[in-house]
């Protein structure tokens, strides 16, 4: 089968569909033909795997264009297209699969339209609230009729967690019968056998520099770990439109020798420094299904996350990471102190996550279940 993976991001760019996409294109690849379009200045390249880029920083109709005739031109001769984005990638792969009349698979990650309003300061809802009585004028109304449009004209939606599925039925009005839930995948084995020393009380934070990641509570929790771990560092691996306030924000509390932004990284380089460091934090208010936890499981480095739709259902509060309420520092700052004080705490959530990891989150069954999805829908021609 000759396969399209589309993409909005891809490395070396941080973000869930850029690490997915290549992962997925280095299994795919040893049995499949697979192309690989993504909106990039420059990839990392996929052994037998053809890797073409659309220049992402073109004025936005020049992109979309661009990217719908390049979709086209390689689709050409393929049996499907699986789009990781229902709007900058989704929009033009709906509308070349209708051209072409080939299937459109969609794996939705996320919604841009709250994404966009969140981090425009449109919105402070969660993402249902939102869904539910919308809020930033006809930009938000564009976006969300744009999603709607596309997700429902893709053969198959796969959203990576129970709580988006919920999302696109009720929400979007994706018929269940479309709509098939397909857990992120990560292996412990990808993180390499090499040893790499830890740096007990470093404190990791990968992420896009985004509001709704809430870098900035990361900042105020260690200003208040540093009490109890006066060598407590932490590491920002990231970049996006927050940078700037949170750099300030780190020199206003006299952290700023204590806390090093990294900017883009090398997937391998994010690799090193989970493996290197005491404790990941994610301290997002909204999340789909973090692959970013995945890779902290298999890099055996405890978890600290919000306890969240879309987070909940990788990390068990006590067995495989540590849970804790939205937007509250002093209570992040507790939950990571505990992890860097207690080794048996330590050892309890690496284990779990290392069991959740195999158990529900394994290459074998995602692709598995990718796979007949696909198989399903060019079974029924859509």
């Amino acid at each position: 089968m000759r396969i399209i993976l589309a993409t909005p991001i891809y490395p070396p760019e941080i973000g869930g569909p850029a690490t997915y996409t290549k992962e997925l294109a280095t299994k795919l690849a040893k049995a499949e033909q697979v192309t690989i379009v993504a909106y990039a200045d420059t990839g990392e390249v996929v052994d037998g795997a053809k890797l073409v880029l659309v220049n992402k920083k073109q004025p936005l109709l020049s992109r979309l264009t661009e990217y719908f005739f390049t979709l086209v031109r390689e689709a050409k001769d393929a049996q499907m297209i699986y789009v990781q984005n229902a709007v900058a990638a989704g929009l033009p792969a709906v509308l070349a699969g209708k051209f072409l009349r080939k299937p459109v698979v969609l794996k939705f990650v996320g919604d841009e339209a709250w994404e966009r309003a969140t981090q425009e300061g449109k919105t402070t809802k969660t993402l249902e609230q939102f869904l539910t009585a919308p809020e930033g004028g006809l930009k938000t109304a564009l976006f969300i009729a744009i999603q709607k449009f596309v997700l429902n004209r893709a053969a198959a939606v796969v959203p990576p967690s129970e709580f988006l599925g919920k999302i696109l039925t009720a929400h979007y009005g994706v018929p269940e019968s479309r709509v098939t839930v397909n857990y992120n995948a990560f292996e412990d084995g990808q993180t390499g056998t090499e040893t790499i020393e830890r740096k007990p009380h470093q404190i990791l934070s990968v992420s896009r520099l985004v509001s709704w990641k809430r870098v900035d509570g990361i900042i105020n929790a260690l200003k208040i770990l540093k009490n109890t771990f006066s060598d407590a560092t932490l590491v920002i691996a990231g970049e996006g439109p927050e940078e700037a306030g949170l750099k300030k924000l780190a020199n206003d509390l006299g952290l700023g020798d204590s806390i090093t932004f990294t900017g883009r990284l090398t997937h391998a380089e994010i690799v090193k420094l989970e493996k290197e460091s005491g404790v990941m934090v994610l301290n997002s208010t909204y999340e789909g299904l973090p692959h970013i936890v995945l890779e902290g499981f298999a890099a055996q480095t405890p978890v600290v996350a919000t306890d969240i739709p879309g987070t909940r259902e990788a990390v068990i509060h006590e067995k495989s990471g540590l849970l804790v309420p939205v937007k509250d520092d002093a209570t992040l700052a507790v939950a990571v102190g505990r992890i860097l004080a207690d080794q048996a705490l330590r050892e309890i959530v690496v284990n779990g996550g290392l069991k959740i990891l195999k158990e529900k989150f394994s290459w074998e069954e995602h692709l598995q279940t990718l796979l007949a999805i696909f198989a399903s829908v060019q079974e029924n021609g859509k």
